[in-house]
C-alpha cells in the first residue's frame, strides 16, 4: 500500500471483504478472517462501477463470475492467483480495532493462473478508493467482529 496511515476503525460500522469462493468453501472461518477489508463507501463505489460498466459486466460474464467480483479485482489489484473475489463477507466491528489504510499498489504475480494472462495488476487510479489492512486479524476476528452477511458476490450486486 501507499499513503499508509494508521486508523481507528469505528465500532458499530460494517466492513466488507471479498474472498475466494473455493477457499471460503474449504475453510470459511479462515477466509473470513483475512486481513484485507473495505469501508462501506468504498464497497458502494466498487458496486456502482460494476453496475455501470458494460465492459466489466461482459468480461466478468466471459470469466463466469459476477461483475462485482471483477470490479473488486480491478479496484483492489487482486490477481486470480490470490483469489476470485466471488464471496463477500459483511462484518460489524464490535470491539475497538486499528487498521492500516492506504492506496493499492501494483500486484506482481508469483504462480500462474491462466486467467491472469501473465499480467501484473495495477489498481484503477481512483483517489477515493482505499483499502484496510488489519495485521494478524485471524487471531482476534471472533472478538472484534460479528458477521452480519455473507454470500456470493452475485447476491450483493
Amino acid at each position: 500500500m501507499s499513503h499508509v496511515q494508521r486508523v481507528h476503525l469505528t465500532v458499530g460500522q460494517n466492513y466488507f471483504r471479498f474472498c475466494d469462493m473455493a477457499r471460503f468453501a474449504a475453510d470459511p472461518a479462515r477466509a473470513t478472517a483475512g486481513g484485507w477489508w473495505a469501508e462501506y463507501e468504498v464497497f458502494l463505489k466498487v458496486k456502482r462501477a460494476a453496475a455501470a460498466s458494460a465492459t466489466m459486466q461482459d468480461y466478468a460474464r466471459r470469466q463466469g463470475q459476477a461483475a462485482l467480483s471483477y470490479a473488486a479485482k480491478l479496484y483492489f489489484a487482486i490477481p486470480y492467483e490470490w483469489g476470485d473475489c466471488g464471496m463477500v463477507v459483511v462484518a460489524r466491528l464490535t470491539d475497538r480495532l486499528d487498521a492500516f489504510k492506504g492506496k493499492g499498489l501494483t500486484a506482481y504475480l508469483g504462480a500462474s493462473d491462466p486467467r491472469d494472462g501473465g499480467a501484473k495488476y495495477t489498481p484503477i487510479q481512483d483517489p477515493s478508493i482505499s483499502q484496510l489492512y488489519v495485521p494478524e486479524l485471524h487471531l482476534h476476528f471472533a472478538k472484534a467482529f460479528t458477521i452480519v452477511d455473507k454470500g456470493p458476490a452475485t447476491a450483493f450486486a
